[in-house]
């Protein structure tokens, strides 16, 4: 049965770092995504979502989970372990799992410091990703990590502070991930 892993937790985490190394680990054959590539394919519309959501940013955010819980199960019925990147948070973690069928299903929840959020963040140039949710970038990344408060205690959570790509991969035991 074919392995389906969410690696999820806070933008600057390093999900999309660490997915696809995960994937190279696990497979072959392997595959992963990251959730972004919905997130940018809404080019005319687009809503995003706030600490104060419009109902279409919602619907777009769902549509986006929706389409990447999709694409994990269309690879995993080919037989391909599979990892999918994106922040999910609160219930809606639940419901991307509740739309996969006969796979076996992981969830890994990347945590470091908020001060580590905050450098990465910082080191990609300043586009501030947590604009709206605080009057400085750090009161955006801790406001939007009261999110991850709202997933269920299930999986593997890691803080990852300090730790290099390749250190947290190592440090990931698929067993404890078990959802």
């Amino acid at each position: 049965m074919a392995k389906v892993v969410l690696v999820t937790g806070m933008q600057a985490a390093g999900k999309s770092t660490i997915a696809p190394l995960l994937a190279a680990r696990m497979g072959p054959p392997a595959a992963t995504l990251d959730g972004d590539v919905f997130y940018r394919g809404v080019v005319a519309g687009a809503e995003v979502m706030t600490p104060d959501p419009s109902a279409e940013a919602v619907r777009q955010l769902e549509l986006r989970y929706d389409a990447s819980a999709l694409v994990a199960q269309h690879y995993a019925d080919a037989g391909f372990d599979f990892v999918c990147s994106d922040i999910v948070l609160g219930e809606h973690v639940e419901r991307w799992f509740s739309r996969l069928r006969d796979v076996d299903p992981y969830l890994i929840v990347l945590v470091p410091s908020v001060e580590s959020i905050v450098e990465r963040e910082i080191g990609r140039g300043g586009a501030n990703s947590y604009r709206d949710w605080g009057p400085s970038l750090e009161d955006g990344v801790r406001a939007l990590q009261a999110g991850l408060d709202e997933i269920p205690r299930r999986g593997l959570w890691l803080d990852t502070t300090g730790q290099t790509a390749a250190e947290t991969v190592d440090g990931i035991d698929l067993e404890k991930a078990r959802w």
